[in-house]
């Protein structure tokens, strides 16, 4: 029974990973059918995101982006590469 708690901020991670895989790909999808998206805007954006989750890893001050920076970094390596493969 020691464990659980333990199990349970694992468990929030990857939910919080999946949730923000999610998102980013939702507003991808929802501005590529709207025909927004540019390759010029988006890789730019999503360098962005990825500087900020390695900023997030990096940082001694806040734990909560210390918990969240991989999620936030693989998330912006993702959609990077999808942006990088459009027309």
């Amino acid at each position: 029974m020691a464990e659980f708690p333990r199990r349970a901020k694992e468990d929030e991670r990857m939910i919080a990973f999946v949730v923000c895989a999610a998102s980013y790909l939702l507003i991808i999808v929802i501005f590529w059918k709207l025909k927004i998206l540019r390759r010029q805007y988006l890789e730019p954006t999503f360098m962005w995101i990825m500087i900020f989750g390695i900023v997030a890893l990096c940082q001694p001050m806040t734990f909560f982006l210390y918990q969240n920076g991989f999620a936030i970094l693989s998330t912006g390596t993702l959609a990077y590469i999808l942006a990088i493969h459009m027309k």
